[in-house]
């Protein structure tokens, strides 16, 4: 239960530009899905793709330079809904964090490089 109001307050607390880039690839990763689903246009689930490949990239790159304090922001979330002091130690200090920020730009740069060899093909 403390891991679902973890989730829910950092997906409500998180300082912009990130909040907005991170609601911005679930809607887009969604309609990549419903267009998928429907048999729209190539063009338009390729675009769509590329918006969700885009904002997870500039989501990571927030997390990775700490922008407004996101990495800080999650981390301290983290240990006070595990009821852990501010000064201890956990996995979810800022440098994990940040090091997950890269995971997510590598993800994001993953699935441009997939993008343009499936638009070009």
């Amino acid at each position: 239960m403390r891991t679902i109001r973890l989730i829910k307050r950092q997906f409500l607390e998180m300082p912009q530009p990130a909040k907005t880039l991170f609601r911005c690839f679930l809607a887009f990763f969604a309609l990549s899905f419903l267009v998928g689903a429907l048999k729209g246009p190539e063009w338009l689930m390729l675009l769509f793709a590329f918006i969700t490949g885009l904002a997870i990239f500039l989501f990571g790159l927030c997390i990775f330079r700490d922008v407004n304090g996101v990495a800080t922001g999650s981390s301290r979330m983290y240990k006070e809904s595990k009821g852990i002091p501010p000064e201890g130690f956990t996995l979810a200090d800022v440098p994990t964090i940040k090091f997950m920020g890269f995971i997510y730009m590598c993800m994001g740069a993953l699935a441009f490089v997939g993008l343009a060899i499936e638009a070009f093909r």
